[in-house]
């Protein structure tokens, strides 16, 4: 980022800086994982009960979601603080 600013040339906006390649990269790698294992965790059970519902894919969903905007937000902050 450094030398952008010594091009004379602004950085990014918030949104193209999360969706960018490298930051998007990680944070979807991240929520892979983490989703994954919360899926796993928190929905398995009710998977094996009752299958899968709506209700349950939300449930899925927001458990990819959550940390693929966490990792993205704090990859925002750091950028900002360096």
């Amino acid at each position: 980022m450094r030398s952008m600013e010594m091009n004379g040339s602004t950085p990014p906006g918030p949104l193209r800086f999360v969706l960018s390649g490298s930051v998007a990269k990680r944070s979807l790698a991240i929520a892979v994982m983490v989703g994954c294992l919360l899926s796993i965790t928190n929905q398995g059970d009710v998977m094996l009960q009752e299958g899968f519902t709506p209700r349950v894919g939300i449930k899925i969903f927001m458990n990819f979601f959550i940390p693929f905007a966490v990792s993205s937000v704090s990859a925002l902050l750091n950028r900002n603080s360096a």
